[in-house]
C-alpha cells in the first residue's frame, strides 16, 4: 500500500446521542497518537456539498466538535478547510455558518480556511496515457503535518460511491474542476496521494441512499467510521454499505495503482463490516443522472456540456427547476 503504514486499520464503532465516545474510540483504533505528533499542523476537509445541514449528505456539526475537542488535547494547530461549491453552488463562508462551524471554531480556537483563497501549485498524474495537472493548495501540499479527511459515506450517481477518496474532490481551488471528471478516476488518487490523506474519519450518523450526492434518502446509521488509509476506510465501508466496490472506477483505479487493498484480509478491523449490514444500499439513477453521466466520462461532451452556449442553455433549464444551493 503507497500509505506508508506498516499495518491498514478500519473499525466501526456505533452511538447513540452524543458521538464523542464512538469518534474517540474510533481515532484510538487506528492509534491516532502514533500518527499525530504534539503540536502537529492539522488541517481537516469535512464534507460540504451544500450551504447547510443535510442528513446523509454533510458532516454533522456534532461530530466535528468531537473531533476538535480530542484533537485540541494534542496540538493547538488545527484548520478546517473546504473550498467555495462547484460552479459556483454556495459561498464557503455560508456553508460554515450553515453548518454552525464558525461558532465551533470560534469555541475551540480552531481556523477555518476558504482553500479558494489560498496559493496553490500544479501537481502532475498519468490518465488516459497522458500526463496532466490540476491545482492544489500548497497550505496542503507543505504545510500541513496530518491531513484528515471526514467523508459521510453515500451512493454517488456519477461515482457509484463517494467514501474516502471522493470527498477530496472538493480540494481543487477551481470553481469549475467539474471540466476535469473526465480523468476523475486517476486524478482522485493522485490527490490523495499528494495530500497524503492519514486519517480518515467517516461521519456514519446518516448514510445516503438511492441517489447522491445530495438527493437521496438519509438512512441513520449512528456509527463512527475510522481508518489510517483512504483504501482501507473505502473497502471497509463499501462492504458495510453491501455494495461492490467494482463498481466504482475510481476505486478499481485506487487498486490498480496499489492504494487500495482489494481484500479486507489486508486490515486489522474491530468488527467485520458484514456484521454491521442493517440496511441494503442501492444506488437508483435518473434520467438526468444517465445525461449527465455521459460528460462526466467524456471531455468532448464536458466541453459541450459546460463550455457552449448549448450548454449553457441546458443549466438555465435545470437551475430554473432547482435551487442554486442544491448544486455540488
Amino acid at each position: 500500500m503507497s500509505s506508508g503504514l506498516k499495518r491498514l486499520r478500519a473499525c466501526c464503532f456505533g452511538f447513540d446521542g452524543d458521538p464523542s465516545t464512538a469518534v474517540r474510540q474510533a481515532m484510538q483504533f487506528i492509534g491516532w497518537q502514533d500518527i499525530i505528533a504534539k503540536d502537529a499542523r492539522v488541517a481537516i476537509k469535512p464534507n460540504l456539498t451544500y450551504a447547510h445541514y443535510k442528513q446523509g449528505v454533510t458532516t454533522s456539526p456534532q461530530v466535528l466538535r468531537s473531533l476538535l475537542e480530542m484533537l485540541k488535547e494534542r496540538t493547538a494547530n488545527i484548520k478546517i478547510v473546504e473550498t467555495d461549491g462547484g460552479y459556483g453552488a454556495w459561498k464557503l463562508a455560508d456553508a460554515y455558518h450553515g453548518h454552525s462551524y464558525d461558532k465551533i471554531a470560534a469555541d475551540l480556537g480552531v481556523e477555518l480556511v476558504n482553500l479558494m483563497q489560498e496559493p496553490s501549485e500544479q501537481i502532475s498524474f498519468d490518465a488516459r496515457g497522458r500526463t496532466y495537472q490540476l491545482p492544489l493548495p500548497r497550505l496542503l501540499l507543505h504545510e500541513t503535518d496530518v491531513f484528515i479527511t471526514m467523508p459521510v459515506p453515500k451512493v454517488h450517481a456519477m461515482t457509484y460511491l463517494s467514501l474516502s477518496y471522493k470527498n477530496q474532490w472538493g480540494c481543487v481551488p477551481d470553481l469549475m474542476r467539474l471540466r476535469r471528471h473526465y480523468i476523475f478516476n486517476d486524478a482522485i488518487v493522485a490527490i490523495n496521494r499528494a495530500l497524503r490523506t492519514r486519517i480518515c474519519l467517516g461521519d456514519g450518523t446518516y448514510f445516503l441512499d438511492d441517489n447522491g450526492p445530495m438527493e437521496g434518502q438519509p438512512i441513520r446509521m449512528n456509527s463512527i467510521i475510522g481508518a489510517n488509509s483512504t483504501g482501507a476506510f473505502a473497502l471497509y465501508t463499501s462492504q458495510m454499505m453491501g455494495l461492490d466496490w467494482n463498481k466504482a472506477p475510481h476505486l478499481r483505479r485506487a487498486v490498480a495503482l496499489g492504494d487500495m487493498p482489494d481484500d479486507l484480509s489486508m486490515i486489522d478491523m474491530n468488527i467485520h463490516p458484514h456484521k454491521l449490514r442493517r440496511h441494503k444500499f442501492r444506488l437508483r439513477r435518473t434520467m438526468w443522472n444517465r445525461f449527465i453521466l455521459l460528460p462526466f466520462r467524456s471531455k468532448i461532451l464536458t466541453t459541450i456540456g459546460y463550455d457552449s452556449a448549448f450548454g449553457r442553455f441546458l443549466h438555465k433549464i435545470k437551475y430554473a427547476i432547482k435551487p442554486p444551493t442544491e448544486r455540488q
